[in-house]
């Protein structure tokens, strides 16, 4: 398939955190945008970085196909 699987788990964990509710994910793909300083400190707005999701989906069409393939050569031989 010729996936890199350091890169594919890396893109796989992300998804997963999002997809959990984790935090860290939102710091690891998301830009920050702005930021107000209020009483507190400061408010940062932080926006999704569309370039961190298409990999995953690249890896997930490629994993896809190739399965798909697999199972048409199987099915073909029974």
């Amino acid at each position: 398939m010729g996936l890199d699987p350091v890169a594919v788990r890396a893109s796989w964990r992300a998804a997963s955190g999002f997809a959990h509710g984790r935090f860290w994910p939102y710091l690891r793909a998301s830009q920050p945008r702005a930021a107000v300083e209020t009483d507190d400190g400061y408010l940062v707005a932080m926006v999704m970085d569309e370039s961190q999701h298409g990999p995953l989906a690249q890896y997930c069409h490629t994993m896809l196909c190739h399965l798909r393939d697999r199972y048409l050569a199987r099915a073909a031989i029974h």
